[in-house]
C-alpha cells in the first residue's frame, strides 16, 4: 500500500508540472462532415413481448436526446445508425467495427428491466433506497431508462473511437465507459442519473454472479464490480459538494477511494473534450471551447489540491 501511495504522489507531481503550461496546443484542423446519429425503431422487427419496454424508452426521449447531442457536438463523416429491433445479430447492444451501426436488441431492454424488477426490492429490503437516487426514482422502470441511456453512451463511445479513429492510451472498453460517463454526466437535463442507473444495473449483474472467474479477470472488459465503483466515483467527482454525503457517507464509495474521485472526473472531463477537439462541429465550437477551458481549469485546480489529499490519506492509513 505504501508503494502504491508513493506512486500516486509521483504521478501527482508530474501532473502538477504538466499543468503549469497553458492549454495552447497547436489547434487541430477543423473536421468537416454532416453525418448524424439516428435512432431507428424497427417496429415490425420488435417482438410483441418487448414492445411495452421499447415504448418506455422511446417515450422517455433519452436515446433521441443523446443522439441529437452527439450530432450537434460532432462533425461526423458518416451517419451512425442505432437500430432498435429483435431482428439483429446479437443478444446485447453491439457496435459494428466500422462505427456506423449500433445493433440494439429490443429483448435486451426487457431483460435489464426484468433483472431490475427482481433486484430493486432486494436493495430496499437490505440497504434502503439510496439517497443519491431517491424513492421516486428508485424503480425498475426509471432505472432501466437511466442504465440503458448510459449503455447507449458506452456504445456511442465505441462507435466514435472507430468512426473518428480516436487515439487511445488504454483498453477500448475502459475508454467506452469513460465516454459514456463523460457524455451523460455533462447532460444538463439528466446529469449523473445515467451513471447511477448503470451502477445499479451492474450491481444487479454482480449479485447474480458473485464469484469472479479467471475469464472475468482476463476479459477485455473490466470486472463488473470495478465498473460500479468507477461509475460512482465519477459521479462523486463531478459534484462533490452535492453527492459526497449521499454516496460516500452512506458507504457506496469507499472513503479510501473518495479523495481521488475529483481527480478522476476532472481528468476524464478534460481528456474527452481534448480528444474530441478536432472533430467538434463548426456550429458548436464556441460552446465546446468554453467547456474545454473550464474542464482544464478544474483539472489544474484539482492537481494543485491533490498532494494535500494524498498526505491526508497517508496520515489516516498510518494512524489506522
Amino acid at each position: 500500500m505504501k508503494q502504491h501511495i508513493l506512486a500516486i504522489v509521483l504521478v501527482a507531481s508530474l501532473l502538477q508540472l504538466a499543468s503549469c503550461s497553458d492549454d495552447q496546443d497547436t489547434k487541430p484542423t477543423m473536421a468537416r462532415g454532416n453525418g448524424r446519429v439516428k435512432i431507428v425503431y424497427d417496429d415490425a422487427g420488435i417482438k410483441p413481448e418487448n414492445r411495452a419496454v421499447v415504448k418506455q424508452i422511446r417515450d422517455s426521449g433519452v436515446f433521441d436526446r443523446l443522439a441529437e447531442r452527439a450530432t450537434k457536438t460532432l462533425a461526423l463523416p458518416h451517419d451512425l445508425v442505432v437500430k432498435v429491433s429483435d431482428d439483429v445479430p446479437f443478444d446485447d447492444p453491439t457496435t459494428e467495427v466500422d462505427g456506423k451501426t449500433i445493433f440494439w436488441p429490443a429483448g435486451w431492454l426487457n431483460a435489464t428491466r426484468s433483472l431490475l424488477v427482481e433486484f430493486v426490492p432486494e436493495v430496499i429490503r437490505d440497504k434502503g433506497v439510496p439517497k443519491a437516487i431517491g424513492t421516486q426514482n428508485f424503480t425498475p422502470d426509471t432505472l432501466n431508462i437511466w442504465c440503458n441511456q448510459f449503455i447507449l453512451g458506452h456504445e456511442l463511445g465505441h462507435a466514435l473511437i472507430h468512426h473518428l479513429t480516436l487515439p487511445l492510451t488504454g483498453m477500448e472498453e475502459d475508454s467506452a465507459d469513460g465516454f459514456a460517463t463523460f457524455f451523460t454526466i455533462i447532460d444538463k437535463e439528466t446529469g449523473p442519473n445515467a451513471a447511477l442507473g448503470a451502477a445499479v444495473l451492474f450491481d444487479a449483474f454482480a449479485a447474480r454472479k458473485p464469484n469472479v472467474t479467471m475469464e472475468d479477470f482476463s476479459s477485455d472488459h473490466p470486472v463488473v464490480q470495478q465498473r460500479i465503483f468507477n461509475f460512482l466515483c465519477a459521479v462523486v467527482g463531478s459534484d462533490p459538494e452535492k453527492l459526497e454525503n449521499s454516496l460516500v457517507t452512506d458507504g457506496y464509495v469507499p472513503k479510501t477511494r473518495a479523495p481521488l474521485c475529483r481527480k478522476e472526473w476532472t481528468q476524464l472531463n478534460y481528456g474527452w473534450w481534448k480528444v474530441l477537439e478536432p472533430h467538434i462541429a463548426d456550429t458548436y465550437k464556441e460552446e465546446a471551447d468554453a467547456a474545454r477551458a473550464q474542464a482544464r481549469k478544474d483539472l489544474d485546480e484539482e492537481n494543485a489540491a491533490l498532494p494535500g489529499k494524498i498526505r491526508e490519506l497517508r496520515q489516516q492509513q498510518s494512524s489506522g
